[in-house]
């Protein structure tokens, strides 16, 4: 006998259970993420730096990400989130990869792109967000990231993606 339920819903993510053959599997669902790894005219990496409840007391560098809303494109939610978490309007986007962001539990997955930014408006967080934003150049994120000071697994994808394209 198959069995499936939602076991919990909230605004962000839902929990499903399924019951088959003497199995329980537990399922995490919510939206698909949109990134930006964001380059200045200068060169340098827009990148922003805050502490989350789920990681403890100590501030985490990320490349500017969200859900995707729903009627929103990947690419329409990036550059929403972009300008919102740094107040940096992100022009022509271009695919670098899509990353699933916990297999293990759900299917969620992060659209990575690549664009160039530019300073345009105040940051608009939401309540509970404080995001600093941060520029380095690609040495100054090797060495972040050597020092542990990216750990969010989608931004270490993104830099993965960054590694590997064309530019």
């Amino acid at each position: 006998m198959n069995d499936t339920r939602t076991v919990h819903h909230n605004p962000w993510f839902s929990v499903t259970l399924r019951e088959e053959a003497g199995q329980t599997w537990y399922r995490v669902d919510r939206a698909d993420s949109a990134m930006i790894v964001g380059t200045t005219t200068e060169g340098d990496l827009l990148l922003i730096r805050g502490r989350r409840d789920t990681t403890g007391d100590h501030a985490l560098l990320e490349f500017p990400c969200g859900a995707i809303e729903a009627g929103e494109t990947p690419e329409d939610a990036a550059i929403r989130e972009t300008l919102e978490e740094t107040g940096y309007a992100a022009v022509r986007l271009r695919p670098l990869g899509e990353a699933v962001e916990s297999p293990g539990i759900g299917a969620a997955t992060c659209h990575v792109f690549r664009a160039e930014v530019a300073p345009s408006t105040v940051a608009a967080l939401e309540p509970g967000e404080e995001w600093e934003v941060e520029l380095l150049s690609r040495a100054g994120l090797a060495a972040a990231i050597s020092r542990h000071k990216m750990r969010d697994a989608g931004s270490l994808a993104a830099v993965a993606f960054l590694l590997t394209g064309d530019d």
